[in-house]
């Protein structure tokens, strides 16, 4: 058998950071944060307790890298032709997939929603979690100020509030929450 190439390392690499991630946000999201440990996360994943330390010096790294690839996704949506005109359109793809990605990974949200407002966790996702969050809102704000609306940092904080108070309610009950019906409102509002 020949020796693996690069490539072979770098998408075995790829596969297990992967596998690793997804099982943590199961479990942190399920367990809590503190309440998983990484023996358990390791037992989940299928590998060894010493090949996690391969991949993430510590817990708090991991929580990081799940955390800010979920904010990646978050600003993925937030696609634009030209940084200085935002069009109604692609804010409107903005708001249709970040709602698509709310419904597809309440993990994610579940986890988001219970750690973000904890000054420990704050404070681990540090300047880069801040920079994301700044970049959206200097978005939002030059889309409302280009709409002429009277205070657009207040309409940007509030249609901000409304997503993360649709978030919570929806994975408090996926079931009967309205997001469709809740969608055209938001799509009214901008």
């Amino acid at each position: 058998m020949p020796p693996k190439t690069e490539e072979q390392f770098a998408e075995i690499r790829n596969e297990k950071t992967k596998l690793i991630m997804e099982t943590a946000l199961q479990l942190f999201a399920n367990n809590g944060f503190d309440n998983t440990s990484i023996s358990a996360i390791a037992k989940h994943a299928a590998i060894s307790k010493g090949l996690m330390y391969n991949y993430f010096d510590s817990k708090d790294s991991l929580l990081k890298a799940v955390i800010m690839s979920g904010m990646d996704n978050f600003m993925h949506f937030l696609q634009v032709e030209d940084e200085n005109n935002i069009e109604r359109e692609e804010l409107i793809r903005f708001i249709d997939g970040n709602l698509e990605s709310i419904k597809q990974n309440t993990d994610y949200y579940k986890l988001y929603f219970s750690l973000v407002f904890q000054p420990k966790v704050f404070s681990l996702l540090g300047n880069d979690f801040i920079l994301i969050f700044e970049q959206l809102i200097n978005k939002l704000v030059l889309y409302f100020s280009q709409k002429e609306e009277k205070n657009p940092y207040v309409k940007t904080r509030l249609l901000l509030a409304i997503f993360d108070g649709v978030g919570i309610h929806y994975i408090s009950d996926p079931e009967s929450f309205p997001l469709n019906d809740i969608r055209e409102l938001i799509i009214e509002m901008i």
